[in-house]
């Protein structure tokens, strides 16, 4: 009987992820871009706002929104979490739930935790950010497709550019890259999207 039992719970089990897989891929996204598979991001490891050293699945629990760039960044990166606190707000008026957004410093030389804290809180204190080290930094790119470069320079120099991937990458429950907002980013669209993904 407990061999039957079990058998049950696992196959309900498969059921249900086979279940969210299947939703997903049957809502009409008008700009959510869906991948044909979840992919995991484990053993990657992160350093957030508050100097915590984290997995990815510090994001697992709720759907997120990430993008990568910098606090020096002089426009993509500020217009781009306008745009992210501009949609976290129309959701919370139309009484829906919100995901997780997200900031991920590729900058960790000049972005420690304080600065990245400080940096969110002018958009959205209740907004996540994080850096990495370089290897971490590297290898998360590379699962997620990030592309980004840091202009060669002399070590502690303050004034760099660094070039980033402007894409928004979408996570599910259990922290798995599901998705990605392509530019341009329409709020009124992906705010949309979001309302039909978090339910």
């Amino acid at each position: 009987m407990r061999i039957v039992f079990s058998l049950f719970i696992v196959l309900f089990l498969a059921a249900c992820q086979s279940d969210q897989s299947t939703d997903i891929h049957n809502q009409d996204f008008k700009a959510l871009k869906v991948f044909p598979q979840p992919l995991p991001l484990d053993g990657l490891e992160l350093i957030s706002k508050t100097g915590e050293t984290v997995s990815v699945n510090d994001l697992a629990g709720n759907y997120s929104v990430v993008f990568f760039g910098f606090t020096h960044c002089p426009d993509i990166c500020p217009t781009t979490l306008l745009d992210m606190q501009k949609i976290n707000k129309k959701l919370e008026q139309n009484n829906q739930p919100t995901p997780n957004f997200v900031f991920i410093s590729v900058d960790p030389e000049r972005d420690s935790p304080d600065v990245l804290k400080e940096y969110i809180a002018y958009f959205n204190p209740d907004f996540k950010a994080y850096t990495a080290d370089a290897e971490n930094l590297k290898k998360l790119a590379a699962t997620l497709g990030v592309a980004y470069r840091v202009e060669d320079h002399e070590p502690g120099a303050k004034n760099y550019q660094v070039d980033h991937t402007a894409a928004w990458f979408v996570l599910n429950k259990d922290a798995q890259r599901v998705g990605i907002f392509t530019t341009p980013h329409e709020i009124d669209t992906i705010t949309a999207d979001l309302q039909k993904l978090v339910q």
